[in-house]
């Protein structure tokens, strides 16, 4: 990112690498292709709270701008993909990251 990273505080991007390693060690890339049964969603659904819950009180330290958001979203989306998660679900996820930092703004 060069320019960027220079100008922009580096917080939104090291806050979503946490979050993806977290969701990683909790539901790893190979739990995935369980989601079609109940328990792997539920399962799901008690990792994504926490972190929901963690994007609220960083949001509420660091209030992030639009172009903040912005980067944090990107970083969450491309860090889930390397970690090897697919593209679908990795957008899924991000889409609703995006929606809870930006509804606590």
């Amino acid at each position: 990112m060069g320019l960027l990273s220079d100008i922009f505080s580096k917080a939104p991007v090291v806050f979503a690498d946490e979050l993806v390693v977290k969701i990683a060690r909790q539901f790893p890339p190979a739990s995935e292709a369980q989601l079609g049964k109940k328990g792997a969603q539920r399962r799901l659904e008690g990792v994504i709270e926490p972190v929901m819950q963690d994007i609220d009180i960083f949001q509420q330290k660091n209030r992030l701008g639009w172009i903040g958001k912005a980067r944090f979203g990107n970083a969450v989306r491309w860090r889930l993909i390397e970690k090897g998660y697919s593209k679908g679900f990795s957008e899924a996820i991000t889409e609703g990251v995006i929606r809870q930092i930006t509804v606590q703004s």
